[in-house]
């Protein structure tokens, strides 16, 4: 096997990679013990790269869609992740919450705490003034399907964001589809990135299946937006490769052939272009493939030991949020 290169652009791409790698193979796991897992399959190359981007300090709000695999790229373990989809105290919430939502929670990363799509745009928002008056260094990223591109908190969002100059990534996670409504049947006026340029915000519209391309432009606007250039919007358009859910047959979907999901996968463009320029080799790319399998496997076996959380404490967890 040839050694993977460990430096500049190819460590990068190693690492982009790998990282979608594990992402679909963690993925696949959560397939075998919940129906109605909402996958990214097709999507990794969007959040891996953006999630990459950031540096240690930022803060990073992931789509429900990915929230997983953006915690993976966040330093979350495999383990831990499962536990929280399974519902074990080794969880994230240990058990209170659902894990494919949530996934890593920390000052500095934290998905949906609920099925509503769109607060996190406002809570990166507010994470963005927050280093403003706090006078950090510090820029934040949040990602979100083309059907929340339609909500109306992502407008007063923009709108605040750009008077105020704030440090803050929108990022549009565009994967054609909102359940089963095609993007072209719901967003008016083309590009996404002409709602936000409207707003005065700079836009950069970016071909999400491209972990590499995602991953620079996602680089070049977190460094900005620290730098004090303020808001930026990136629309990543990129493709469903499945249902609404994993147990979604999708029968809405005519376009959904073989053909197509091979010529747009992420994880495969990635790797041809490493094998053509050298710095990839079809053994180093096997290897990758079977230390992320064994991961995940032996990941998936710990958590099927590991405890329930006491109803006790769950049910006082749900009188606490009860109005």
């Amino acid at each position: 096997m040839s050694a993977l290169p460990t430096a500049g652009v190819n460590s990068v791409a190693n690492e982009l990679l790998a990282g979608m790698i594990r992402g679909r193979a963690l993925e696949a796991a959560v397939k075998t013990v919940s129906g109605f897992y909402h996958a990214a399959l097709g999507e990794e190359a969007v959040i891996v790269g953006a999630f990459k981007a950031l540096a240690a300090d930022d803060v990073g709000l992931p789509h429900y869609r990915g929230a997983i695999v953006a915690s993976l790229m966040r330093g979350a373990t495999s383990r831990e992740l499962l536990a929280g989809i399974v519902g074990k105290v080794t969880g994230p919430t240990r058990g209170r919450q659902r894990g494919d939502f949530v996934g890593k929670f920390s000052d500095t990363h934290f998905g949906l705490f609920s099925g509503t799509l769109g607060p996190s745009i406002g809570y990166a928002t507010g994470s963005a003034l927050a280093a403003t008056l706090d006078g950090s260094n510090v820029a934040t990223l949040v990602t979100f399907g083309d059907g929340t591109s339609n909500s109306g908190l992502l407008y007063e969002s923009l709108n605040i964001a750009s008077m105020l100059k704030l440090p803050v990534v929108f990022l549009c996670q565009n994967n054609q589809f909102a359940i089963s409504m095609p993007a072209e049947k719901a967003i008016a006026g083309g590009a996404l990135t002409k709602r936000a340029e409207a707003f005065g915000i700079a836009a950069t519209l970016v071909d999400g299946n491209d972990a590499m391309a995602v991953y620079e432009a996602c680089r070049t606007a977190l460094a900005a937006a620290r730098q004090g250039a303020g808001p930026h919007f990136i629309e990543a358009r990129t493709y469903r490769a499945g249902g609404h859910w994993v147990s979604d047959p999708s029968a809405y979907r005519e376009n959904l052939t073989p053909e197509i999901l091979s010529a747009q996968d992420p994880i495969t463009r990635l790797a041809e272009a490493m094998i053509a320029g050298g710095s990839l080799d079809e053994m180093a790319l096997a290897e990758i493939r079977k230390q992320a399998d064994a991961e995940i496997s032996e990941a998936m076996a710990l958590v099927q030991d590991d405890p329930w959380p006491e109803a006790g404490d769950v049910i006082a967890t749900a009188n606490a949020y009860a109005v």
